[in-house]
């Protein structure tokens, strides 16, 4: 591990304890981690084979001006300039047959979502019950499969509930997402980063 990213998973690890220490504390001045550093690491991290957004740049393209280009983004969220792009959409098949609309941001807004998402994981790691796997680092189906059948066989449970919530991100109540963050939350520069909001009202506005 370079110093670069050894810094950088300190700071989050550091932000990770306080969350954990004080339930009620509220953060302000993230966005001092939010560097040139910082996200130069995070573009190491992201799906080079990705898909392009709506601007038609793929990872090597942004990577090759990566100073300029990272330089650049951070002159506009640090001086509230930044406005993510609008989502590509693309249709892929589900097991059913039927289509589900999957959104493709540009690599600038996927580098941009990337940092903030691991700031704010920090964050809410520690708020989260230990039976949520869902989009939590180390966690997901297999681990609650795995704590599930572990259950089954002590005899803590007796029988299975298997259930879809159709349509569930569509009908979040982002009113309310907003309000609970700000709970936490308290860094008008990180939220001045509409990534998580304009993604979510941008339903109608997606391109095909």
């Amino acid at each position: 591990m370079s110093k670069r990213q050894n810094d950088m998973q300190t700071s989050l690890r550091e932000i990770a304890e306080q969350a954990k220490k004080d339930k009620g504390r509220r953060f302000t001045n993230l966005s001092k981690l939010l560097t040139k550093e910082y996200l130069s690491e995070n573009l190491k991290l992201l799906n080079k084979k990705a898909a392009a957004g709506i601007d038609r740049v793929t990872y090597w393209e942004y990577q090759r001006n990566q100073d300029k280009n990272i330089t650049e983004l951070l002159e506009r969220v640090k001086g509230g300039k930044y406005r993510a792009r609008f989502v590509r959409r693309k249709h892929i098949k589900k097991a059913n047959g039927k289509l589900r609309p999957l959104g493709i941001p540009t690599i600038e807004d996927k580098l941009l979502q990337a940092a903030v998402a691991q700031i704010l994981g920090a964050i809410y790691e520690a708020d989260f019950m230990t039976s949520s796997y869902a989009y939590r680092p180390k966690r997901g189906p297999k681990e609650a499969v795995r704590d599930l059948t572990d259950n089954l066989r002590r005899g803590k449970y007796s029988y299975v509930v298997e259930a879809d919530i159709k349509g569930f991100y569509d009908h979040l109540d982002h009113d309310w997402q907003m309000k609970m963050r700000d709970i936490r939350v308290g860094d008008g520069v990180i939220f001045a980063v509409k990534m998580f909001e304009t993604s979510a009202t941008l339903k109608k506005l997606f391109w095909v």
